[in-house]
């Protein structure tokens, strides 16, 4: 999308400090398999569209369906051990893959030990080209929330009727006051007879 234009080089690989990914889309801890391979699937997506190569560097056990070292659909998916070695591993993989690295992450951990040997860039700045088109977890948290508000919808069409059969038990006293109404709805009956009597004596 014109973002990595900045980057003057022959072919670029951009490694993807997943942590760091996840916790600017608002997961922060253990992240569940499924949603680490949605990420995955649009950091595939990503790959492809923009014709360039990436590395993603997840935190502990491998997922079975994204084995380390391994390609994931485009990607490549590689581990750290521990939270705690994590930084040092992401700058490690971002060292060995050349000059035309671009590493991603919001760690300031990470951005520390990579100096000036790696060219970084923060994930508030990918996410400007990574979120184009994106569908993954955002798309899900998008497509939670109409659920939600569906089921407050719901809860809403179910609370109204509750209320209605007080309003209309508050509406039957007056209307039990008002009986004798309709006891007075003959007279205007009776005076339309009347009136329709005094016609015929006219005509005759």
């Amino acid at each position: 999308m014109g973002l990595f234009d900045l980057f003057k080089t022959n072919k670029i690989v951009v490694v993807v400090d997943g942590v760091s990914l996840n916790e600017a889309l608002g997961m922060k801890g253990n992240v569940p398999p499924r949603t680490q391979l949605q990420t995955l699937r649009r950091l595939s997506r990503f790959s492809q569209r923009e014709k360039i190569e990436v590395v993603a560097v997840l935190c502990g056990s491998p997922l079975h369906k994204a084995p380390a070292g391994k390609k994931f659909e485009e990607i490549t998916v590689v581990y750290s051990k521990s939270a705690e070695a994590h930084a040092k591993y992401v700058v490690k993989v971002a060292s060995s893959k050349g000059a035309g690295v671009v590493l991603i992450s919001g760690n300031a951990v990470v951005e520390k030990l990579a100096g000036n040997s790696v060219k970084t860039m923060r994930v508030s700045t990918f996410r400007k080209v990574f979120d184009i088109g994106g569908e993954g977890s955002e798309g899900s948290e998008r497509s939670s929330r109409p659920e939600r508000s569906g089921s407050d919808r719901n809860k809403n069409r179910n609370r109204p009727p509750r209320r209605r059969p007080q309003k209309q038990s508050g509406e039957k006293q007056p209307i039990g006051e008002k009986t004798p109404q309709p006891k007075r709805a003959p007279k205007p009956e009776n005076s339309d007879s009347d009136a329709i009597n005094e016609l015929i004596d006219l005509v005759d």
